[in-house]
């Protein structure tokens, strides 16, 4: 009878792990964002991560509603974009920005940013992750939601 107990609670015990596992999963692909009027803060560039050094404006994009225009952000300038969205497609105007220069690493870094602002085709949102993929799937950078606190 011990054993029989013993054999229930375990079978219990897994079940309630792999629904929790499976709650997990689905929470993490699960969007939890919005495309628009999110801060979405630049985490991957290329397969590269990207750090923000203190005192240092971090990379991010903005898409607002109300304008259908995406305020750009990198660590020297800033700029804009039009852009449109079809269910998953996305796409962006010619991108204007300021022009100062700053650190060649950060010049470099911003010049990537700008041109997956260029070859963005479609978009993917993974709970509190943006994706941006060129016109053959391929990941061109990932961004993660920034909330005020």
């Amino acid at each position: 009878m011990k054993k029989l107990v013993c054999m229930g609670f375990i079978v219990l015990i897994i079940s309630i792990s792999a629904c929790q596992s499976a709650t997990m999963a689905n929470a993490e692909t699960t969007p939890t964002a919005e495309l628009r009027n999110t801060l979405w803060k630049l985490a991957n560039l290329d397969g590269k991560a990207i750090q923000t050094r203190e005192g240092q404006r971090m990379a991010s994009l903005t898409l607002s509603s109300e304008e259908s225009r995406a305020r750009i952000a990198t660590a020297c300038n800033s700029g804009s974009a039009a852009f449109t969205v079809d269910g998953k497609k996305l796409k962006f105007d010619v991108a204007m920005s300021t022009k100062m220069a700053c650190e060649q690493d950060r010049m470099q870094e911003e010049s990537a940013f700008f041109k997956v602002i260029e070859n963005t085709a479609s978009y993917e949102i993974k709970g509190e992750i943006l994706e941006l993929h060129d016109a053959a799937g391929k990941l061109l950078a990932s961004f993660h939601a920034e909330y005020l606190q």
